[in-house]
């Protein structure tokens, strides 16, 4: 049964799903059990060389978070995989500062890509809302950013992103479907455009592109699905799948939400010849 200790505990949890193609001496390595680091050991190097955690005595002044823990799947058969996760406890001594999604994905992308070459497919976060401060000013400055693209790419370059929600049923996210709606689409500042996706696709939605179970399955045990979203962008990265989740974290926020929830964002890209379908199912 939850408790109230529970429902504010500060943990967060990242997830990057996709392919992963380790350099070839690190898949030799890794193969034969000679590898000698793990996920968690160069989350771990990677967060410190940010100085945003430490393990030193009395770490840093105004560190982001505290690991918990860290892992991944690294399986070469070309299926989508949790290729990394961390779970950490978020720093509730910085007042102000937005939950650190955007670094936490940074970290996790340094370490794949220290390890060779990965395709995105999914992003899931579980996110302590009650300490998400009010984001609209840095989702403004977010937007103006991605908004930095080629205004001669095609219609048909643009990327079709697939959002879902959860949460606790106290939480009622389906009454506040319109009002989640509204609020994310302020925050977009028109760099993106969304849209609600049909009722019957809001379970399909959230495990597109996302390898199953997904890290974090004790602290969203008991969620419900709440609304899921059709976003369009111009471009598909991490930074874009981090910059979606804060839309939607302070999208939650300004709707009242205070319980943790679960949010995931995936894509598939569109050819320029193809008509603006759904995404395709996994």
């Amino acid at each position: 049964m939850s408790t109230r200790a529970d429902y504010l505990a500060p943990t967060m949890i990242l997830g990057v799903h996709g392919v992963l193609d380790l350099k070839p001496w690190i898949r030799g390595a890794y193969q034969d059990h000679s590898f000698g680091e793990d996920m968690y050991s160069l989350v771990v190097k990677r967060t410190v060389a940010y100085g945003l955690s430490s393990f030193h005595a009395g770490g840093p002044e105004g560190e982001r978070w505290g690991h918990n823990d860290a892992g991944g799947d690294w399986t070469q058969d070309g299926e989508i995989r949790q290729l990394a996760w961390l779970q950490v406890a978020v720093s509730e001594e910085l007042p102000g500062q937005r939950l650190p999604v955007q670094p936490a994905a940074t970290v996790l992308r340094d370490v794949l890509t220290r390890l060779g070459r990965f395709r995105l497919t999914g992003l899931h976060t579980l996110a302590p809302l009650h300490l998400a401060p009010d984001g609209r000013a840095d989702l403004a400055d977010a937007a103006a950013w991605f908004a930095l693209t080629d205004p001669a790419l095609a219609p048909g370059a643009s990327v079709d992103l697939a959002v879902s929600v959860w949460a606790a049923g106290t939480a009622a996210l389906p009454a506040r479907a319109a009002d989640l709606l509204a609020a994310a689409r302020q925050r977009t500042y028109d760099a993106m455009t969304i849209r609600p996706a049909p009722p019957e696709d809001a379970m399909t939605t959230a495990r597109e592109g996302l390898a199953l179970p997904l890290a974090g399955e004790v602290q969203t045990e008991g969620m419900r699905p709440g609304p899921a979203f059709r976003c369009r962008v111009r471009e598909w990265s991490l930074d874009v799948a981090s910059w979606t989740t804060e839309i939607f974290v302070d999208a939650l926020r300004s709707t009242g939400t205070t319980a943790p929830a679960l949010i995931t964002v995936s894509a598939r890209e569109r050819t320029q010849q193809e008509e603006p379908t759904q995404p395709a199912m996994r």
